[in-house]
């Protein structure tokens, strides 16, 4: 058993720097990109990888430089080159290996990546796609105990086996789900869930839902070359879901007086209080720009928040609180709530 103080002042890793993609992916994790047919996840799982492997940043995100082993299950090596080269890429022998197979097994991986991290020390690894992988049990896709008692485990072993971290794609469904069981989603340590605009091809939107950092709607621009950058128009007024719920609740409420814990409950929002409280912190003239006025006071054994909405005379932007986004922000509730984030 340890106190408080001899747990914060033990060995333990710094996870501030422990990261593949700040705050957005972090090492020997599990991850899903997620998206319907030709959204694009191979050209942004391409994208990321080239990024890795240079040491450059990922949508303004800052990387961590490591080879990676790309996988694919689906794509064919002249498919690959093609759309590295119109990518322009600046992929090399050292920081980069593929591999590829019409019978892409859960053995032949755990061999390759095994091989990976003996030869390049790599950190990274990309199956594209996940469907495309065979295992030696039976499993139903669609029943939760098979994919999150069976399946997914034999790949997060590879994360703990190896030390690295492994990003598989996946489709979604009509509804704009995981194909499959909610276990797909849930057994993640994050989702990144690329989505189209439905009037323009394009602007896309990542939408990350993770346990260790701030989920995100993020707005994307792809240029002729398949690349994705951040939307710098509409990056400043991109306000994050949870936060969104915030907003939502406090409107409906008129004023709220409460613990960050217990608004956590009253939101369900399975995120962490403090992640929750530096979010309201960072974003607070936003969300006052919107209506929500913030106030906090610390007692003898809590912090208390005290958030009141006034409608605005002109919001920033009405883009930000129009329908689509309250379906959003409703559907982002419910996927919480049953998922268990």
């Amino acid at each position: 058993m340890q106190t408080i103080n001899e747990l914060r002042n033990s060995n333990l890793k710094n996870y501030e720097n422990d990261y593949i993609v700040d705050n957005l992916i972090r090492e020997n994790g599990l991850y899903a990109i997620l998206g319907s047919a030709k959204v694009g996840k191979s050209s942004f799982a391409l994208q990321l990888a080239n990024s890795v492997a240079n040491g450059l940043d990922f949508l303004n995100l800052k990387t961590k430089k490591h080879p990676v082993l790309y996988l694919s299950t689906e794509m064919t090596p002249s498919d690959t080159i093609s759309r590295i080269d119109l990518m322009n890429l600046n992929i090399n022998d050292d920081s980069f290996q593929f591999d590829f197979s019409n019978k892409m097994t859960i053995y032949l991986i755990n061999d390759l990546v095994r091989d990976f991290v003996q030869k390049y020390n790599g950190k990274l690894v990309i199956i594209d796609m996940f469907i495309g992988i065979e295992f030696p049990q039976e499993y139903n896709i669609n029943k939760y105990d098979d994919m999150s008692k069976i399946i997914i485990p034999q790949i997060r072993s590879l994360c703990n086996t190896y030390n690295v971290t492994v990003i598989i794609t996946h489709h979604l469904n009509k509804n704009g789900q995981p194909l499959g069981s909610t276990a797909i989603e849930s057994c993640m340590d994050g989702c990144l869930c690329l989505t189209k605009n439905k009037d323009l091809d394009d602007i896309l939107y990542l939408n990350y839902i993770g346990r260790n950092y701030p989920s995100r709607k993020i707005t994307l621009s792809r240029d002729k070359n398949m690349v994705l950058s951040v939307n710098e128009d509409e990056k400043d007024n991109e306000l994050n879901p949870n936060l969104l719920a915030l907003l939502t609740y406090v409107i409906k409420n008129k004023e709220v007086e409460s613990t960050i814990s217990d608004l956590l409950v009253q939101l369900k929002i399975f995120i962490d209080p403090s992640v929750l409280g530096k979010l309201i912190s960072r974003n607070k003239k936003l969300l006052e720009s919107l209506g929500l006025y913030i106030e906090d006071k610390r007692t003898s054994d809590k912090r208390l928040y005290k958030f009141k909405y006034i409608e605005p005379d002109n919001l920033v932007d009405d883009s930000i609180f129009n329908q689509e986004n309250l379906e959003d922000t409703n559907s982002f509730i419910a996927k919480e709530e049953n998922n268990g984030y």
